[in-house]
């Protein structure tokens, strides 16, 4: 069950994909993939099973976000002010969504897809619960990426801003395990991870240490012992890539290099954590930057397909930034 399109346009009469066929469903979408989960965990109940649920929303983009939304949370937000999402002026590097910064309609149909996950979410939890399957089943809860609501004036991810924008909004995802019968409830973390992180640690932490694969080599660490409370040795820095973009960041520094010429960022985290400073030739940061931007180098150097370097002649994944129509920049 899936999808024929990589976005979403709709919630409602939406095209999916069932048995090889692709029809419309005329329910409420983020419902019907919970409905859909349920029905094979049911299905599955008396052996192992493997559900991915992915949710195509909250989805902040295009024209769906104009609309009223229709689910069971639309009342509840209908005269909510919303002050989690900043009023900041729009930022001048923003290309697209630019008339969602600010806009009240647009933050309430937001937000009533987010409670929509969470509806799904607990069904989900409370399907397992009702069958006895809590206590085993690994439940994790994470995304692909974050977003701006308004943040720094931007609205979307980093690709809708011109040069792309790598912001802690847009790069935070949350990451959640459920397992009772290892992992105690309520218990974080402090410990800066990164998604390439999840797969080492997954399957060091389901036993299967040795399939971690040996080549290519990969920059995921594992943290598996911190889900289960005991200390891990950690380095509190991730790396990022987003098409001509990169970036490093650590416990106290942030920087952010662009092909071919900038611009480039640098804040100190420590002082900053707004990301509002830009400390980019300052000379009294120059030794910083010179020491990030090297690991930066390493890192990409180390783990980066060559056929998708663009740092160092490769091609990319998609037309964004490097078609006729929009250059680099």
């Amino acid at each position: 069950m899936t999808k024929p399109h990589g976005h979403t346009s709709t919630f409602y009469e939406a095209e999916v994909i069932e048995d090889g066929r692709i029809r419309k469903e005329p329910r409420y979408l983020t419902d019907f993939w919970t409905d859909h989960g349920i029905r094979f965990i049911e299905k599955n109940k008396h052996r192992p099973f493997f559900l991915f649920l992915a949710y195509n929303g909250p989805y902040g983009l295009g024209q769906s976000l104009q609309k009223q939304a229709q689910n069971r949370h639309a009342a509840h937000y209908a005269d909510k002010e919303l002050k989690s999402f900043p009023r900041e002026p729009i930022h001048p590097w923003l290309r697209q969504n630019r008339q969602y910064v600010g806009n009240l309609a647009a933050m309430r149909r937001y937000a009533a897809e987010v409670s929509g996950v969470d509806d799904g979410v607990g069904k989900i939890l409370e399907t397992l619960d009702c069958l006895g399957l809590k206590q085993n089943t690994l439940v994790i809860f994470t995304a692909d990426q974050g977003l701006c609501g308004g943040h720094h004036g931007m609205w979307g991810m980093g690709d809708h801003s011109r040069p792309l924008h790598t912001y802690d909004e847009t790069c935070h995802v949350p990451l959640i395990f459920r397992h009772p019968a290892q992992i105690p409830a309520g218990r974080r973390t402090d410990i800066t991870l990164s998604n390439y992180d999840l797969m080492p640690t997954l399957l060091s932490y389901l036993g299967f240490a040795d399939r971690i694969p040996k080549k290519p080599e990969l920059p995921g660490r594992d943290y598996s012992a911190a889900l289960q409370g005991r200390e891990v040795e950690w380095e509190n820095v991730i790396f990022y890539e987003f098409e001509n973009s990169r970036m490093i960041r650590t416990g106290d520094w942030k920087y952010t290099r662009r092909l071919p010429n900038g611009p480039d960022e640098l804040y100190d985290l420590r002082e900053d954590t707004g990301e509002r400073r830009n400390l980019v030739g300052e000379t009294e940061y120059a030794g910083i930057q010179k020491k990030l931007d090297e690991r930066l180098d390493a890192f990409f150097t180390r783990y980066a397909d060559p056929k998708y370097d663009l740092w160092r002649g490769g091609g990319s994944k998609t037309f964004l930034l490097t078609s006729p129509q929009e250059p680099l920049r």
